[in-house]
């Protein structure tokens, strides 16, 4: 049985399946129970990790630029990291900006609308609820000033037939009625708690809901961006995770034609399941992605404090270091792996050598390499330096 609007606004795809088809039901159950625990044990990782100033912003906002590049080149918009980092600025330096640039700036005020809509309601511990000006504000930041045939920026759409996806299909509510109705039992289904595993687990929660709003498609312009944020803001508001509850996006964009076969087969199929448990599998993949970018900082960190105890130790000259050393080791570790020319030759490196012999740099250099300190290779006929991250396993500590 195909999807129909009725059956669309019971929004029980998940429940029916669990009525009628119990051991298919139990089976997925299983499969998706596996990957959300491993989920939860990422993310418990994650989130035990203490931030650092400087170093989780910038983690946070590379995450949330790549973010941003995702969604809205699943729209057919391409923006470099670069780009992205240029709207902000001329966004912040009140510039005029280009048409891609302004698409950019009202994603960032989307993410952060996000954050501060979810922590305002934490501080006055407040239970959040849903609404539907919460979903029709975030579709007016994102389609503010960009002037999209057929869209006012906040508002539903009028009485006409709206086609979307791919293959192009209409939308299952064709008047303004039709879309009043299903967004105010949709926001009814977004309140609920649910009495099932599946209906209540946020993760499967945030993609349901995601699907539900593309199908209701009651915007104009702009829906599958505000379904991705509303899938976002859930994850946000249940899971907590300031590096990658918006992950999701990079994962659906970087295989853009199964993103959309899979949100257009539910019509045909009423089977949620292949979406959810892709979904699930790429939120994992991020969020491992993400793990591995905390655990390089930790270990950048730890460096600098191992490389900080060999400038501070006066007990033992072989492995004392002095504070130039310092300043290059601790530029390699900002830089990480870098052709050896272009680090040497760059302006931190010549400022600290300005008023000494190159021979001095070449024993500076020898001796972080005889510490263990930095790793040299060859790669394409380049020479390559880099920080070595495995001293720090080598390190022998006196207990006594």
């Amino acid at each position: 049985m195909s999807l129909d609007y009725d059956r669309m606004i019971s929004f029980d795809l998940l429940e029916k399946i669990e009525k009628n088809k119990r051991e298919y039901f139990l089976d997925k159950y299983i499969e998706l129970f596996r990957t959300i625990s491993e989920i939860n044990s990422i993310d418990k990782f994650i989130k035990e990790n203490p931030s650092y100033p400087g170093s989780t912003d910038k983690i946070i906002r590379n995450e949330m630029n790549m973010a941003i590049g995702s969604t809205l080149a699943i729209e057919g918009i391409k923006l470099s990291a670069e780009e992205i980092e240029e709207s902000f600025h001329k966004a912040d330096t009140n510039q005029l900006l280009k048409r891609k640039e302004q698409e950019a700036e009202n994603s960032r005020k989307v993410y952060n609308f996000i954050i501060e809509t979810i922590n305002i309601a934490e501080e006055k511990e407040d239970s959040f609820q849903f609404s539907e000006g919460l979903i029709k504000q975030i579709h007016k930041y994102f389609t503010d000033d960009m002037n999209y045939l057929g869209n006012t920026p906040g508002d539903y759409r009028g009485d006409y037939s709206a086609t979307f996806g791919e293959p192009r299909k209409e939308s299952l509510a064709k008047t303004r009625v039709e879309v009043e109705k299903a967004m105010s039992k949709f926001i009814d289904w977004l309140n609920g708690k649910g009495d099932r595993f599946l209906s209540r687990e946020p993760l499967v929660k945030a993609i349901m809901a995601h699907f539900y709003l593309a199908e209701i498609h009651p915007f104009g312009d702009g829906n599958g961006r505000t379904a991705r944020a509303l899938e976002a803001l859930i994850l946000y508001l249940n899971i907590k995770n300031k590096y990658s509850f918006w992950s999701l996006a990079n994962f659906w964009s970087r295989d853009r034609n199964k993103y959309l076969s899979m949100l257009g087969q539910i019509r045909a199929t009423c089977d949620p399941f292949d979406l959810i448990e892709w979904g699930l599998e790429g939120y994992l993949e991020e969020l491992t992605r993400i793990k591995g970018n905390v655990l390089k900082k930790l270990r950048q960190l730890m460096l600098k404090d191992y490389c900080r105890f060999l400038l501070n130790d006066k007990r033992n000259q072989k492995i004392q270091i002095n504070q130039r050393i310092f300043d290059v080791i601790e530029l390699l570790i900002e830089s990480g792996r870098v052709p050896l020319k272009q680090f040497t030759s760059s302006p931190q490196i010549k400022a600290l050598y300005k008023n000494v012999t190159a021979s001095t740099r070449s024993r500076d250099f020898g001796k972080l390499y005889d510490l263990k300190l930095i790793s040299y290779y060859e790669e394409s006929n380049v020479s390559y330096i880099e920080p070595n991250f495995s001293k720090l396993d080598q390190v022998t500590y006196n207990v006594k």
